[in-house]
């Protein structure tokens, strides 16, 4: 009582001051001196002050009453907190007073054009009345004689949430329920009597509580999670409070089937009939139902009846986003099952499976939460309070497809965790009995079947005509993000938790060995029933393959059964070419994918035990690697990765260096047979983009006369092998333009040392075979790749020499050429005869190999220049396609030779090809998005366009057009990117030509 002269000295004649005549600024300071005075002190004079504050605030006068009676209330909540009431009368006062302020017993409903700090104040110190008071007068006020005062200020908090819509409002609202019915966080909860006392009063408001309570628990989001999370508690508690077995007749109960059952059937039909809970009765008969019902067995269980079925409008909450949400609804189920079994058999089949489902929730505080639960729970086995845990399996197993195709991501969550809990609950021999039942088994494939349907997305038919990733060559290995998200979509699960939650779920089935195996052989056994399922069927098993742990052999086994299947031949070998039936290729681009995935994933699960498959595995790997469609080539370069890693090599060069003989055996063998040349071409090409060919003999021997002989009869192979034989030029000559480079990054000195150690060998065996291929005929056509020097006639040899410009006219300065040129001219000569090809893939290769070789021709400028003008009237067609990656491929080939002929390309570049980009990119700039390609090409274009400007050494005029198409994008591209790359191009003209920027932009170029 350090302030108690303070009390009469300054408080009191301020509190007299306000009593007499009302201010704000009385009432301000008067509270303001009162939260300086200790709990103590406040308490002597605490009846006196609140009697005459809630009489005033009662019948405050003036125009501003409300005003003022939001600052007297904000008094006596200040005296409030500073101690606890000791008197019955004094709470009852302030109970009924405070609800008198803001309810309209007339009427029965909230006063009108009250603010929003007045209904909170009034609030405030209805839940402070109630909740800063002692046990005994808990004791003696909440009797019957004060129901009808209680539930009335119940009542007002019931429609404030349902009227207002301010957080604070309703967040206050519930707070004041939790106080009124003595179940907030300050009362002593083992304190048995009072607990039963209240619950023996308000039970009758169970109704209005759970409807208002639920409805915020499913209402708008923008509420807030706090509202949610006190809803949530107050919704637990409420429902802890009234149907808690305070008599314990339970404890001495056996939980079993029959008991419950008789608990629920042990109402004759007429009592079954019979309106125990009071529902739709008249005002005259209500209120005698109010006064003479009382908290019986009977009404209980009726009423545990209704809450059963509210409870499933909330089960969502199970896969809610917030943490602290789950934590909160996971704390309500544990305290219910714990405490309210009894009076509620229906009930408790939600509480019992919420507490399994969340044992596996994502955050570890309510994991650890609900494993206590289930740990202190002695009668917690398959029989529980009445309940089958294998009967409640297999009801949510029916009721999972209907959700799944419902798409709803809580409700999917919610469930799949269930059905995750409900796996980890059953031990390893009763989830084998449990799958022993066919009828079980069958409903748990279907489910998981409608959770992993696949969509069939478009990016499974993206194809990238040219190698453009190399293992060997640093910056050019797989960039992207190495997951398979882009062309593995879940139809019917679309967001990242719920993909999650499914999979923690096939994740759950691996722990027990016995059920994956059943599983597995179902859907072995199925895999032919239904073509629609097989990729989905292939998901399934891919994720149910267990991590790469200590296993025994018997954990093996079944996954070699697995793996043979994957092998054969009719998985992978499937249609993928381009042809009209997209949805057929979809479908096979999306199953290869998957025996891939699969075939990765066991050879991370074997290890040590993969090799007994792994040739085949190779065979199959490295020609899938090869193809021109996107995802078959990322998701098998990802495959070969894990399989190397999983024999303890640390890249794919090394396990193909490893198992090069037989690579290179296979090759040969498939490059033999005309019918298997286009296989043999692919595994060549994916060999060598992950092992230079120089770097092996063996490869090299393989390598060499292969490409001569393409070189010679490239016209043999048909039109469908055509482009594998390009792709193998195109990654041949690749690779020499890197060891070009590699030369070029020497100093000189070291150079010629370079050459004459490192390429000395392989030069001279190139100038041999062309010499022998030169003066060789040639008359059976079969592709023999053990003899690199074929015979061809004279005849072929002239029209070839026809088509050769570069090499015609001067025989004797091309023996002074190195080979590797003479070898990149001849395919070069080749090549751009596919520039005006009919397939576009070609067209593509073609204009890709042509780049490269360049290159490597940079410092040949007799060789260069008949080459550029041999190939300059078909480079200008493809400006003129459709096609946006053939145009984009002819820019980049533009951009080359800009850089290395300029002025002998320059008049015919800005007359046969600039005007028909400037159409294209003036044409699509407002493409949707969509449109990958096109996008590609606009910002290439929007990069690279000054460098051109500056090799071709543009007049003003001609810059001016350059610019007008940097303006469109600037001005009208919604698309940012494209807005950000025209205003940096800008920037660049800005050093190139600064006036023509200005004139074209105006001060704004200046300003940015």
């Amino acid at each position: 009582m350090d302030n108690f002269s303070e009390i009469f000295i300054k408080i009191k004649p301020l509190f007299d001051a306000v009593i007499k005549k009302p201010t704000r600024e009385g009432i301000l300071n008067l509270n303001e001196h009162l939260k300086n005075v200790d709990n103590d002190s406040v308490q002597i004079l605490q009846n006196i002050f609140l009697q005459q504050l809630i009489i005033l605030a009662d019948a405050v006068p003036g125009v501003n009453q409300n005003e003022l009676k939001t600052h007297l209330l904000e008094c006596i909540i200040t005296i409030l907190q500073k101690g606890r009431l000791k008197k019955a009368v004094a709470l009852k006062t302030t109970l009924l007073a405070a609800t008198k302020l803001i309810y309209d017993k007339d009427t029965g409903k909230i006063r009108p054009n009250l603010s929003e700090e007045y209904k909170l104040a009034v609030l405030k110190v209805l839940s402070l009345a109630s909740r800063q008071i002692q046990s005994e007068l808990v004791e003696e006020v909440y009797v019957k004689e004060n129901l009808t005062l209680l539930s009335q200020a119940i009542f007002v908090c019931v429609r404030i949430v349902e009227t207002e819509r301010a957080r604070k409002l309703r967040f206050q609202a519930v707070d004041t329920i939790l106080s009124l019915l003595q179940v907030h966080d300050d009362f002593d909860f083992n304190d048995i009597v009072l607990r039963c006392q209240v619950a023996e009063l308000l039970f009758i408001t169970l109704p209005k509580l759970l409807a208002i309570l639920v409805s915020i628990i499913n209402g708008d989001e923008k509420q807030g999670t706090a509202v949610y999370r006190i809803a949530i508690k107050a919704l637990g508690r409420t429902l802890s409070l009234i149907f808690e077995d305070y008599s314990k007749d339970a404890t001495n109960d056996e939980y079993c089937i029959e008991r419950f059952r008789q608990l629920t059937e042990s109402l004759t039909e007429k009592d079954r009939n019979a309106n125990v809970l009071g529902l739709g009765l008249r005002a005259d008969d209500k209120v005698k139902y109010f006064n003479e019902t009382s908290r019986t067995r009977e009404w209980l269980l009726q009423a545990d009846k209704k809450v059963e079925k509210v409870l499933q409008l909330i089960l969502h909450l199970r896969g809610h986003e917030e943490d602290l949400v789950r934590l909160e609804f996971a704390k309500m189920n544990c305290e219910l099952l714990r405490n309210c079994t009894y009076n509620m058999p229906s009930s408790t089949v939600h509480y019992l499976q919420t507490v399994i489902a969340m044992c596996y929730d994502e955050s570890e505080r309510v994991r650890n939460l609900c494993k206590k639960c289930h740990q202190s729970e002695p009668f917690f086995t398959i029989s529980f309070a009445g309940n089958r845990i294998d009967e409640l399996f297999f009801e949510t197993l029916n009721q999972m497809p209907r959700i799944i195709y419902r798409g709803e991501e809580r409700e999917q969550i919610a469930n799949f965790r269930l059905i995750t809990g409900f796996l980890g609950f059953f031990s390893e021999m009763q989830l084998a009995s449990v799958f022993s039942c066919q009828n079980i088994l069958e409903q748990f494939i279907m489910v998981l079947l409608a959770a992993a349907e696949l969509e069939s997305v478009d990016e499974l038919i993206r194809r990238e005509y040219v190698s453009y990733r190399f293992e060997y060559e640093e910056g050019f290995q797989l960039q992207k993000e190495k997951n398979e998200s882009r062309w593995i979509v879940l139809k019917n699960v679309s967001s990242p938790r719920a993909k999650q939650s499914f999979l923690d779920l096939i994740h759950q089935l691996r722990t027990h060995e016995q059920a994956v195996n059943t599983v597995l052989m179902y859907i072995l056994e199925n895999f032919y029933t239904s073509r629609i399922n097989n990729n989905g069927y292939l998901f399934i098993l891919s994720e149910l393959i267990p991590d790469p742990i200590e296993h025994g052999p018997s954990r093996v086994e079944p996954f070699k059964t697995l793996l043979s299947e994957v092998l054969q031949p009719h998985h992978w070998f499937l249609e993928l070419d381009e042809n009209d039936n997209i949805a057929d290729q979809k479908y096979n681009a999306l199953h290869v994918c998957l025996v891939v995935r699969t075939i990765a994933r066991i050879a991370r699960f074997m290890k040590e035990h993969f090799h007994w498959y792994l040739y085949d595995a190779l065979r199959i790997l490295l020609q899938c690697c090869g193809n021109t469609l996107n995802c078959i080539n990322e998701s098998t370069e990802l495959a070969l990765d894990i399989v190397a890693h999983s024999q303890g090599m640390s890249s794919i060069g090394q396990l193909i260096h490893h198992n090069l003989d037989y690579i290179s055996q296979q090759v040969t063998r498939c490059l033999r047979r005309k019918e298997y040349f286009r296989d043999g071409m692919t595994i060549l090409e994916s060999v060598l983009r992950f092992v230079p060919y120089e770097t092996s003999n063996v490869l090299e021997s393989t390598v060499t006369p292969i490409v001569m002989n393409i070189l010679d009869s490239y016209s043999q192979y048909g039109e469908r092998n055509s482009i594998v034989c390009l792709r193998v030029l195109q990654i041949f000559i690749h690779s020499i333009r890197l060891r070009c480079a590699q030369e070029d990054a020497n100093p000189p000195e070291a150079t010629e040392k370079t050459v004459s150690a490192n390429l000395s060998e392989q030069i001279e065996r190139l100038q041999k075979l062309l010499r022998r291929e030169i003066a060789s005929e040639a008359e059976d056509v079969e592709f023999n790749p053990d003899e690199s020097g074929e015979e061809t006639n004279d005849m072929d040899m002239d029209d070839e020499a026809d088509n050769e410009p570069e090499t015609e006219g001067n025989a004797d300065g091309e023996e002074e050429l190195p080979g590797h040129v003479k070898i990149v001219l001849r395919i070069l000569t080749v090549n751009f005869k596919h520039l005006a090809s009919s397939n576009a893939g070609e067209r593509i290769v073609s204009l890709c190999t042509l780049n490269e070789g360049i290159y490597v021709l940079q410092r040949y400028e007799n060789q260069l220049l008949p080459l550029v003008h041999s190939i300059w009237f078909n480079l200008t067609e493809r400006f003129s396609e459709r096609n946006p990656a053939v145009v984009s491929n002819a820019f980049d080939l533009l951009l080359t030779l800009a850089r290395l002929s300029k002025d002998f390309i320059r008049n015919r570049s800005l007359d046969d090809v600039l005007p028909k980009l400037y159409m294209f990119m003036k044409e699509h700039w407002n493409a949707d998005a969509s449109a990958h390609q096109v996008y590609k090409l606009q910002c290439k274009f929007l990069t690279s366009i000054d460098e051109l400007v500056r090799h071709l050494n543009f007049s003003e005029k001609q810059l001016d057009q350059v610019l007008e198409v940097v303006r469109l994008y600037w001005e009208k591209s919604e698309r940012r990117e494209l807005k950000k790359r025209a205003a940096e191009c800008m920037q660049r003209m800005r050093t190139i030509n600064s006036l023509a920027v200005f004139l074209k932009f105006g001060c704004r170029a200046v300003l940015q």
